[in-house]
């Protein structure tokens, strides 16, 4: 799987793209109003799932992860 973070310079995340393969090409963000927009490959936390058979629990689980981690030194870590 290949999860990637679009993120500002203090790791808040701004959007997700997942894919069930790692040899995929990342969505492509435009980022007008968000200059310094960064991307980082991150893992999924061990303690989240991410269900690709079923696009709701996928779209809850992604928004799971903006919710409650950000994006620390390339990895997500939970929010304090």
């Amino acid at each position: 799987m290949r999860l990637t973070a679009y993120h500002d310079a203090n790791g808040n995340i701004v959007g997700l793209a997942v894919s069930p393969s790692e040899n995929s090409v990342p969505a492509e963000v435009i980022a007008n109003t968000q200059p310094g927009l960064r991307i980082s490959n991150v893992e999924v936390p061990s303690e989240e799932t991410l269900d690709f058979d079923n696009p709701v629990r996928l779209n809850e689980g992604l928004t799971k992860l903006v919710e409650n981690y950000r994006v620390d030194t390339g990895v997500l870590k939970r929010k304090s």
